[in-house]
């Protein structure tokens, strides 16, 4: 099995998302073979950000695209406001 046992994260934010029929039986068959392996029943919303994170972590791929892109993506820099009078100056 992929997917470890699950443990409450620190924090979350929430996210809506439409599943197939399809997809969403395939996940409640997951939250079964979880039950299964792991000896407690979970629900299939816990489910989705677990399956997520691990697809995500196990993605070599991606892991190395991101590393690179952090080092390449330019940082924001914002300009100081301008003071009113200076706004109207350049103006």
């Amino acid at each position: 099995m992929k997917l470890a046992r699950i443990s409450k994260p620190l924090r979350s934010v929430q996210v809506r998302v439409m599943l197939t029929d399809e997809l969403n039986a395939r996940l409640e068959r997951y939250a079964r073979y979880y039950e299964h392996v792991h000896g407690e029943a979970v629900e299939t919303r816990t489910l989705i950000p677990e399956v997520l994170r691990a697809f995500l972590d196990a993605d070599r791929e991606f892991q190395s695209w991101s590393r690179s892109a952090v080092k390449t993506i330019p940082r924001r820099i914002t300009a100081p406001a301008l003071s009113s009078a200076a706004g109207k100056a350049q103006l």
